[in-house]
């Protein structure tokens, strides 16, 4: 490997490309392909200038942080077209440059990300609110016992206060619990259960997709039930009973009001 100042002799007949990355628990928008994979959606947009040929050099302030949330075939596409139209990866942090055509900074760059890194970071339990933000759908679960219990951000417009879904069956089974409101609200039934917001959630990944949109039609059944069992006295209703919605298991009544749209990130 060499040096940055490498790249000053280096022909600047193509574009420098600048990537960055970090585990801030930050929204995201993320890219998923069913043969590659999740990565962020800034990554997808790397490669693909890569593949194109018209970057040169991808500076970076550390080489490893183009691992960060990137699935290994994602990774290894990148290494390839890098490796095809011979571009230069710079690392700030460590004053290096990898030319990934020589075997030996492969070598090195590939030891940046040691195998099962990614899914060892991509399922380790973590608070509710930073899983929810590293969840394609906004969304993340945890099991207790035989339960699991679903929390999903809600998109609603003009919303001072965001919104959350809460659902909960037993383990292989539909939903028999569901709630919206504030994420105050939903942590005090989830407290009945023991579980806080502190750790222990995983976010709701790509490939999970087919169980959450079951559930949610489940959620939206339920929803529906509620609305209209409560129709009939929606004006006497204070207007506080209008904003949370809860059905719990062996209870037949529901508080509040159907859901609202549902928030997400692109993909």
């Amino acid at each position: 490997m060499k040096s940055l100042a490498f790249l000053e002799h280096v022909a600047h007949d193509r574009k420098a490309a600048i990537y960055a990355a970090e585990h801030d628990g930050k929204m995201r928008n993320f890219a998923y392909h069913e043969g590659l994979g999740e990565c962020r959606e800034t990554f997808s947009r790397l490669l693909g200038d890569v593949q194109k040929g018209g970057i040169g050099v991808v500076m970076t302030p550390d080489a490893a942080c183009l691992s960060i949330e990137t699935s290994p075939d994602w990774m290894e596409a990148f290494i390839q077209a890098v490796k095809q139209h011979a571009v230069l990866i710079g690392d700030h942090s460590h004053d290096l440059v990898y030319d990934l055509r020589d075997e030996d900074d492969e070598a090195q760059f590939r030891d940046l990300y040691p195998q099962g890194a990614y899914e060892r970071a991509r399922s380790k339990p973590r608070p509710l609110v930073d899983a929810i933000a590293q969840s394609p759908f906004a969304a993340a679960h945890i099991e207790r016992g035989e339960n699991w219990f679903l929390v999903t951000e809600v998109e609603k417009e003009a919303q001072d206060t965001p919104i959350y879904c809460l659902s909960s069956g037993a383990s292989g089974k539909d939903a028999d619990m569901w709630g919206m409101g504030p994420l105050k609200d939903l942590l005090d039934t989830l407290a009945l259960y023991g579980i806080t917001e502190g750790d222990g959630w995983s976010p709701v990944h790509a490939e999970r997709k087919g169980w959450l949109s079951r559930i949610q039609q489940q959620e939206d059944a339920m929803a529906a039930q509620t609305a209209a069992a409560l129709h009939p006295h929606w004006g006497s209703l204070p207007k506080g009973a209008r904003q949370v919605s809860v059905i719990l298991p062996g209870r037949g009544k529901a508080r509040g009001k159907q859901r609202g749209k549902r928030g997400g990130r692109n993909r």
